[in-house]
């Protein structure tokens, strides 16, 4: 009830902008779509922008459409909700002897992918695994690793501020 009325009080003066600090922080699950449902609708209907504090990032995944990554007081990424999905999109990481090689191949097979380094790739859809295999062979590569990624707004904003020396 707090985060309602701390919302009511805000918007008794018609702002054009309202800044929420975690309102969604305490509320069971019904109160969470309740309030991700009042906050679209103040956008959608009365043109307000909303700034979320949260660190709640599933559910700002269900509401922003552009994001700033804070870490230590200063802003180290601003994207727009697009951009972040691209960021995190499913994909499989393959590991190969040679990129270029692969490159060649992907190529030839229509793929969309992104090749990281000399011997590993991102490729954004599915493969048949035995012709990706005997293309490589016929190109004197091998495949070394082959690994799905479904990367969350969780890990990668663990990963973009260095997630490791929090733990």
């Amino acid at each position: 009830m707090k985060q309602r009325l701390g919302i009511a009080v805000a918007l008794a003066g018609d702002p054009d902008f309202l800044v929420l600090d975690e309102p969604v922080n305490g509320l069971d699950p019904q109160g969470i779509i309740e309030i991700r449902e009042l906050i679209l609708r103040l956008n959608r209907e009365r043109q307000i922008t909303v700034l979320i504090s949260s660190h709640i990032l599933d559910e700002l995944s269900r509401l922003a459409t552009h994001y700033g990554f804070i870490d230590g007081g200063r802003m180290v990424k601003e994207l727009s909700a697009p951009e972040l999905e691209a960021a995190c999109r499913k994909c499989v990481r393959l590991t190969v002897t040679d990129a270029a090689a692969l490159a060649r191949v992907l190529d030839a097979m229509g793929a969309e992918y992104r090749i990281l380094d000399d011997a590993t790739a991102d490729v954004y859809q599915k493969l048949n695994v035995s012709q990706l295999t005997l293309a490589l062979a016929a190109q004197d590569c091998e495949l070394l690793d082959m690994r799905e990624r479904d990367e969350s707004l969780e890990s990668y904003f663990v990963s973009l501020v260095g997630g490791g020396r929090n733990g």
